[in-house]
């Protein structure tokens, strides 16, 4: 199986993973757009044991969003890696830290009923205002599960 590489901006931070995600998709929700510092923020979820820190376990801050959401980032560059579930220790790695080209594309977009007002969607990936129901066929092709079984964001 291919190998990706991850890095943060300032190369303080390196990762590697299995180029084989649960699920690759689009954050619009405010949390998302304020940690990515964009219009939305493109993820890859995969189980947290399978991404190793290959550099820079210390340059690494967290930042504890909720009871279920740790969010982690770079203490150098500011760079937003990935968000943590605690339940299930699922990691949503966020898409642009990849130093490498996935084999997988986001496939929906989620929460674009609070999407910054500014943002047209330019895809024809399936959108939810906000989580997508259990039993969409379509997104279910992805492997995207629902957040109370341990998936998005």
């Amino acid at each position: 199986m291919k190998v990706l590489h991850a890095s943060c901006l300032c190369g303080a931070v390196a990762l590697t993973l299995p180029d084989q995600f649960d699920y690759m998709g689009n954050c619009h929700c405010s949390e998302c757009r304020k940690f990515s510092g964009g219009d939305y923020s493109s993820v890859g979820g995969l189980d947290g044991n399978k991404v190793t820190i290959v550099k820079g376990i210390d340059a690494i801050s967290r930042y504890q969003k909720s009871a279920e959401t740790t969010l982690a980032f770079c203490r150098h560059c500011g760079s937003s890696l990935f968000s943590q579930k605690s339940s299930s220790g699922k990691i949503n790695l966020r898409l642009g830290v990849l130093d490498d080209v996935p084999s997988q594309r986001p496939a929906f977009h989620i929460f674009v009923g609070s999407k910054a007002p500014w943002h047209q969607i330019g895809d024809d990936c399936p959108q939810f205002d906000t989580r997508p129901p259990v039993c969409s066929s379509r997104v279910s092709q992805t492997k995207a599960t629902t957040p109370d079984s341990g998936g998005y964001l």
